[in-house]
């Protein structure tokens, strides 16, 4: 049987910058410094290679097909990989600022007030904080070490548990329409429930734990915990608090507990990286101040908070 042939680099780079956002091939061309016309010949190229259309191409802004979106979900990884290799072979590689990348509500939450004792304790080493909504695209990303939530399968990468995650439920005192905040249970059933588009399904995975049955509303999404846990504390809702994002909301008074019932979560926060990243001295000074942190806030502290 022969071996069929792995599409040239060329044609999965040009894939790869058409798909990130770039508002044309011909803006997609220069930014590697090709003729719209050669570009356009690596992108006929990789689609004749791989057997099907990878892009739309009506209008102005090319837009990836179905089968291009999941292309790029398998390929980015890999990408990503082999550029983040690279430059780490790089003569200058160890002068090079390290890239930790996490969500904006975790960075603002957890991490910033960490940096004063990073900067204290791993003098020497800049640091660039990467912010994603997203974490599929924060695995896909450039960014040296990763904080991703899950369960630790990440292809290509190895990885780390930091914490395990317990939710519970917090509200302002009074909600928007004047109901009061919730005492138990059952009182979830009529309010508004706040949710995260990532991870999804916390509040039927949480009232599972719990061993709650009944139908309650269909919660409002949103695609980041600083700003669910905003609109809880203005009276839109009650939403699943976890520690360190809602911590902030809970010592202002903001947000209360509403009533004593914690879950654990099936996920946990992580640190990620490359195999061959991970191996180098800078990221090792990063990973082990990151995962010896002590200043870690445990829920029954926060429990307090409720009082």
């Amino acid at each position: 049987m022969q071996k069929r042939r792995s599409p040239p680099w060329g044609a999965i780079e040009a894939f790869i910058v058409a798909s990130r956002r770039a508002t044309s091939f011909k803006d997609a061309a220069s930014q590697l410094a090709l003729s719209p016309a050669a570009f356009s010949r690596r992108i006929q190229m990789l689609e004749e290679h791989v057997g099907v259309k990878l892009f739309n191409r009506v209008g102005q802004t090319p837009t990836l097909t179905a089968a291009g979106v999941r292309y790029l979900q398998r390929l980015e990884p890999s990408y990503e990989a082999m550029r983040a290799a690279t430059e780490w072979m790089a003569p200058d590689a160890e002068r090079r600022a390290l890239r930790l990348g996490m969500s904006q509500s975790f960075a603002v939450s957890w991490l910033v007030p960490r940096l004063p004792d990073f900067y204290k304790k791993c003098q020497g080493i800049e640091l660039v904080i990467q912010t994603c909504a997203d974490n599929v695209e924060l695995a896909g990303g450039a960014a040296d070490l990763r904080i991703l939530y899950g369960h630790g399968d990440w292809p290509n990468f190895t990885s780390q548990k930091l914490f395990d995650l317990e939710a519970f439920v917090v509200s302002p005192p009074v909600l928007l329409d004047g109901t009061p905040a919730p005492k138990s249970i059952e009182d979830l059933q009529d309010v508004p429930l706040l949710e995260l588009i990532h991870p999804r399904n916390q509040w039927s995975e949480w009232l599972s734990q719990a061993g709650y049955t009944a139908p309650l509303r269909e919660p409002r999404y949103f695609d980041s915990a600083q700003v669910m846990y905003e609109a809880a504390s203005q009276g839109l809702g009650v939403a699943l608090g976890v520690f360190p994002l809602v911590d902030s909301f809970l010592q202002s008074g903001r947000l209360q507990i509403a009533f004593e019932s914690s879950q654990p979560l099936s996920g946990a926060y992580h640190l990620a990286a490359l195999p061959e990243v991970r191996r180098h001295p800078a990221v090792q000074i990063l990973w082990h101040w990151l995962i010896n942190d002590p200043s870690c806030i445990v829920f029954s502290e926060l429990k307090n908070l409720a009082s």
